[in-house]
């Protein structure tokens, strides 16, 4: 399969999702955490801000 028939794939596929299915998909792959935020393993602030850390996805 070329670069470009994966493109078009992932770009097709992720058009039917619903919100809840990205969502989802995001907790499960550890970039939010079970309240929506951002998971705190992986996404850390260099400075002492704690809000970006806590921050949630509006979709």
């Amino acid at each position: 399969m070329s670069i470009y028939e994966l493109t078009q794939k992932v770009k097709t596929s992720g058009q039917k999702r619903t919100h809840e299915q990205r969502m989802k998909l995001l907790k499960e792959a550890h970039v939010l955490d079970a309240r929506g935020g951002f998971d705190r393993k992986f996404f850390t602030s260099s400075d002492s801000d704690d809000h970006s850390a806590s921050s949630t996805v509006q979709a």
